[in-house]
């Protein structure tokens, strides 16, 4: 018979090093945990922008032109003294930041919790949970949770909203992400299923004006977002719905350029300026709609994404911008 020789126990040493060893990963492992935990936060985040551009494009391929939402072509203006469901010209003062999502909530093409990041840092920022979809009524020409028959003033202070300036405890916003300004020519132009892959539609908010200095950036909770609090990261959704995860206000694929200006040369374009900002962007002639002779330097053709929830017209689409931080 053959007998299996027996197998010491572990040694001192033995232990000592395993535990060492177990320790060792351990450590390793909770240290990279935030990291690990804030980039699956980072790509979900990325999952529900997508989400709300996917919607957006299915609405677009049944719609004239390919046109991306406009709420202003959605609850139009009346022809005489009639309202005519898909009918009568563009109200223009309805294409604001709030009334997008309401309608397309309204349509049930995604739902409001969709609209509030997994990263969200600004305490005034919360899912709108009480949407009354009674409010779509064709019949009473309105068409969404906040909307007003022709001729009434749109409320900034009922429905969904989108007051990203407003005061915690007093204000409401109920949308994490930013869009592409609707007026001007990037609405035009740009809001619809054909602007391909160099076109961002729909992003993670960002600082004032698209600058990298000062407390405007230095103070932004856009900053808190994704990555570490010292610099803006964010998530760009483009036309055909590709995401890229940006470092910066620029990305190698947003360009642009408009007639004579700067030499007819095509430029980098910042995704949170435009000419009517500070500094200013693409400003000549040939960059921006004109009314009358006069230039509308809000109304440009480049890429400026926002939250704008105030006055809109045909030419006129100033965004908002998160209060800054206490120093």
């Amino acid at each position: 018979m053959r007998y299996s020789p027996v197998r010491p126990g572990f040694t001192l040493t033995e232990c000592v090093v395993a535990t060492a060893v177990g320790v060792l990963l351990l450590a390793t492992t909770f240290s990279s945990l935030p990291k690990v935990q804030g980039a699956g936060l980072t790509e979900a985040d990325a999952n529900q922008i997508r989400m709300i551009h996917t919607a957006m494009l299915r609405f677009a391929a049944g719609s004239e032109g390919g046109r991306m939402p406009i709420p202003g072509r959605v609850n139009r203006r009346p022809i005489g003294t009639s309202n005519v469901p898909g009918a009568g010209e563009e109200d223009f003062s309805k294409n604001r930041t709030q009334c997008l999502h309401s309608a397309m909530v309204a349509q049930q093409y995604y739902n409001t919790q969709v609209l509030v990041g997994p990263t969200e840092v600004n305490p005034i920022v919360r899912v709108y949970g009480t949407y009354n979809f009674a409010a779509h009524n064709p019949s009473a020409d309105t068409y969404w949770d906040g909307d007003v028959a022709s001729g009434g003033t749109l409320p900034l202070a009922s429905g969904l909203r989108a007051r990203i300036d407003g005061v915690a405890g007093t204000d409401e916003c109920n949308v994490s992400y930013a869009q592409l300004l609707m007026a001007g020519l990037r609405k035009e132009v740009h809001w619809r299923e054909s602007a391909g892959s160099g076109r961002p539609h729909l992003a993670t908010r960002g600082c004032k004006n698209g600058v990298t200095i000062g407390d405007e950036y230095q103070r932004s909770p856009t900053l808190r977002l994704h990555g570490p609090p010292t610099v803006w990261e964010g998530n760009v959704c483009f036309g055909d719905s590709h995401l890229e995860f940006v470092i910066d206000f620029v990305t190698p694929t947003c360009t642009y350029g408009c007639g004579a200006y700067n030499g007819g040369q095509v430029g980098v374009d910042n995704l949170f300026r435009t000419g009517g900002t500070t500094p200013a962007e693409f400003t000549g002639e040939g960059c921006v709609m004109t009314q009358g002779s006069a230039l509308q330097p809000w109304a440009g053709g480049d890429t400026m994404l926002g939250i704008h929830y105030n006055l809109a017209t045909q030419f006129i689409a100033v965004p908002s911008w998160d209060r800054l931080l206490s120093p």
